[in-house]
């Protein structure tokens, strides 16, 4: 009696001890009966873990038994069940063939084999499974996880051998009429004598849809090669090819058809103001090929002769065509004054970090300044340290109330639209204390908003320097007039 007591609190307590792990370490699925509930003492605990690792068993083994039915060459009846039902159906997969069906007895395997979740790491029993008769060979797996993984392994690879069988019948096979004796086709090349004229028209717009896709790729290719020729330092930046209509050099500028046939401008121009086509005279048909290109899809090319200099300087990594100018710029600076130091503005802290990296990849030192962060150490690793010649600095917090006059390059990376946020910036290093010429660098990419807000600077600043000659021409005339004692006046 005593024994059994003994027992007794032993079961208790094991009992007790599995049920906290299980509560506190398994996730728990809503609605659903919690494992630790489904039993009350040690053989509560001890029918739950047989019946459970018996279904398993018998899960696994029907899984193993549906893959070994799938081993050996696959019969013409199975490749065309699988064709039927999910490799190329005639409407939704069926999923009904050997191979769907093995895939849905590998689900409820994995479900049952992955059911529980232990702090976020799978949980499954992991008894060890004496494996009798073998599937492949005699090294199989000894656990539940290792054989789900081999099996499912070895499904694919039947799977996708039958794949590529259908593939290469596909390539094989042609289109065509069922016979009179034939029976009902299953197989979507055998067409029935009513579908044919429908099959054909399917094939004419298959076909005219192949030729425009077709003939918008060979105009993105000529548009392409005729770049490239634009690109080549032999002709520095020009397009040597003549324009179709007047046989002048396309030179810097010209237009491309969605053909690819390119024109100079001045022809394009001349087409589309008196030989557009259509009922509102929104389109130009080709002067080669006669192909039409609505007015909107007429693409206009610029390049810019750059000098064989700046082409010599070579760029590391793949970036943007200004950060390229940028380094491009830093690189040459270094080339022509070595020890020269340079600032580098940006409005957006994002640019700067694209900046630091096209930098790292050129392996060019440079310091930043991104905040409070080590704010004095970087500024003074720039002044003071020789190898570092660059300073990345942002615009709203580096172009306010710092003496650089160490540094003798400005470069600002986009136009600025405060005009005393420009000077604040130039006047880090054009200032009192400076006895080097400096120098200031602005970026525009041509043709974009940039190129106009530019533009739309320089005008206010014209402006504003006109009203203030104004002012001092009054201002002069008055004080004559005065005879001196306007000025006493204004002191």
């Amino acid at each position: 009696g005593e024994f059994r007591a003994v027992r007794c609190s032993t079961d208790d307590d094991l009992v007790s001890r599995i049920k906290n792990e299980l509560t506190s370490s398994y996730k728990q699925q809503a609605h659903k009966l919690s494992m630790a509930d489904k039993f009350r003492d040690a053989y509560g605990l001890q029918f739950l873990l047989t019946t459970q690792m018996q279904d398993l068993m018998k899960s696994q083994k029907t899984v193993q038994d549906a893959v070994k039915s799938l081993e050996g060459p696959a019969s013409k009846e199975v490749i065309e069940e699988a064709t039927i039902c999910h490799l190329r159906p005639m409407r939704l997969p069926l999923n009904n063939c050997v191979f769907c069906k093995a895939d849905e007895l590998f689900i409820d395997y994995e479900s049952k084999l992955f059911s529980h979740t232990v702090k976020g790491q799978t949980a499954i029993f992991e008894e060890m499974i004496e494996d009798e008769e073998g599937l492949v060979d005699d090294r199989l797996p000894t656990t539940s996880r290792g054989l789900w993984a081999v099996l499912h392994e070895y499904w694919m690879v039947l799977r996708n051998h039958v794949s590529a069988i259908d593939e290469l019948g596909m390539a094989t096979e042609r289109l065509r009429v069922r016979l009179p004796d034939e029976p009902k086709p299953k197989l979507p090349h055998i067409i029935e004598p009513h579908e044919v004229e429908q099959n054909r028209v399917k094939l004419l717009n298959d076909q005219a849809v192949a030729k425009s896709q077709l003939q918008k790729k060979l105009g993105q290719f000529l548009y392409l090669t005729n770049l490239e020729k634009s690109q080549d330092k032999s002709t520095g930046g020009l397009n040597p090819e003549p324009c179709p209509i007047c046989a002048r050099p396309l030179g810097q500028e010209w237009a491309v058809l969605t053909c690819g046939h390119c024109f100079c401008n001045e022809c394009i121009a001349i087409i589309v103001e008196q030989y557009s086509v259509g009922s509102r005279r929104r389109a130009i048909k080709c002067a080669i090929c006669r192909q039409t290109t609505s007015h909107t899809e007429i693409s206009y090319v610029f390049t810019t002769q750059s000098s064989s200099q700046d082409q010599d300087i070579p760029v590391k990594g793949s970036h943007s065509t200004k950060v390229e100018a940028v380094v491009r710029t830093l690189k040459k600076i270094q080339v022509t004054n070595p020890g020269a130091k340079c600032l580098v503005f940006s409005t957006w802290q994002s640019v700067l970090d694209i900046i630091a990296k096209a930098l790292f990849d050129n392996n060019m030192e440079f310091s930043q300044i991104n905040g409070i962060h080590k704010f004095q150490e970087n500024l003074s690793s720039f002044k003071y340290e020789e190898k570092i010649n660059i300073l990345l600095l942002p615009l709203h917090t580096g172009s306010n109330g710092l003496n650089i006059i160490e540094a003798t390059h400005v470069l600002l990376v986009e136009p600025i639209l405060n005009p005393a946020h420009e000077l604040q910036a130039i006047g880090r290093v054009h200032r009192i204390g400076q006895t080097k010429p400096t120098f200031v660098h602005r970026f525009l990419i041509k043709s974009t908003i940039e190129e106009r807000m530019q533009a739309m600077l320089k005008t206010a600043e014209k402006r504003w320097v006109s009203v203030l000659n104004d002012a001092i021409f009054v201002f002069k005339y008055k004080f004559k007039r005065s005879g001196g004692t306007l000025l006493s006046k204004y002191q």
